[in-house]
């Protein structure tokens, strides 16, 4: 299928490991966009299983759709091929296991054209299958253009805001395209199992790009419990170095900015800690409590920490796995 436009292009890159259970669901929503002038880059990171056929399938009947096959990478390699293949205007991401309304494009690309000033636009998104029945995202710091500064804050407030996902937001190409040292100077690095994306969002924005936040959930996240954030293995580490590069990037932007990224850090290794306890897994157990306590003390005493959240700190590094599924609990 030809589709003919001089619409502004948007690239939405999507990278695919072993899916084939959802993708035909993501790739469908991304074709019914009411935004028409789409590059929609799927990624196949050397899936094992039916994702290629059906991306190749795809792609013969829609001009739009791009495959591109890789060995398996990871998903910030997968990411990184899309970026350097992509030709639109914008770039935006879809996970494969996911689908998006059909106004998704149109209404992140509006933003820009009611804020020329801004480098990304952001969205909602609902949640499904979340174990403590959330039902869509937070929504601080909505409907006003945010500062550098306010789009790192609300960025690494874990729960509070539009987080550091890449698949609810759409960016400038331009972005992508700036070099330094004759490199691209944001790509993701392949070498971070989670939180990659966080910190890419976080170097963006600290470079100076502004942000809008609209609380419109147009993106559905689909909550898999296979997901990386749950699984506690040796790549599961690499996250506390992004965490830790992420906190470097925030100092400068103000205390509070910085009590934020690392309140997520403790918060993490809290979930960490509780995880290495159920499992019995002592040296990781100890290599958590050996973090948080190198962390917690100056969070105590923040004021812009607020006493909830203090309280909350005591509690779970006192009784880790007994408050980790109280608190989890009430969350319901």
């Amino acid at each position: 299928m030809e589709h003919q436009t001089t619409e502004t292009r948007i690239s939405v890159i999507v990278p695919v490991y072993n899916t084939e259970a959802y993708l035909p669901a993501c790739v469908e929503s991304l074709l019914r966009q009411t935004h028409e002038a789409l590059e929609l880059i799927f990624v196949d990171d050397g899936s094992t299983d039916g994702s290629a056929a059906i991306l190749d399938a795809y792609a013969k009947q829609d001009a739009r759709v791009r495959v591109i096959h890789k060995s398996n990478g990871g998903v910030s390699s997968a990411r990184n091929a899309g970026i350097g293949a992509a030709t639109g205007d914008y770039i935006g991401f879809v996970d494969s296991d996911d689908t998006v309304e059909p106004t998704y494009c149109e209404a992140l690309l509006r933003v820009f054209k009611d804020h020329p000033e801004i480098g990304v636009s952001i969205c909602n998104r609902f949640i499904h299958g979340h174990p403590n029945g959330r039902e869509r995202g937070a929504a601080a710091g909505a409907d006003r253009v945010l500062a550098p500064r306010d789009a790192i804050l609300y960025a690494v407030s874990i729960g509070k805001s539009f987080e550091g996902y890449l698949w609810n937001k759409l960016f400038r190409a331009s972005v992508f395209r700036e070099e330094q040292d004759g490199k691209p100077r944001f790509r993701l690095d392949p070498s971070l199992a989670i939180c990659e994306d966080l910190l890419l969002c976080v170097e963006i924005f600290a470079s100076g790009q502004s942000a809008y936040f609209d609380p419109t959930p147009l993106y559905h996240y689909r909550y898999r419990e296979s997901g990386a954030l749950r699984t506690f293995d040796d790549k599961r580490m690499s996250e506390f170095a992004a965490r830790e590069r992420i906190e470097a990037l925030a100092e400068p932007f103000g205390k509070d900015v910085l009590h934020a990224a690392e309140l997520s850090h403790v918060k993490s290794a809290l979930n960490l800690l509780a995880a290495a306890k159920q499992s019995k897994n002592k040296p990781l157990a100890d290599a958590m409590k050996k973090r948080i306590g190198e962390r917690i003390k100056p969070l105590l005493s923040a004021r812009d920490v607020s006493l909830s959240e203090r309280l909350k700190l005591l509690i779970r590094r006192a009784a880790p796995v007994l408050s980790l599924k109280l608190f989890n609990r009430l969350a319901k």
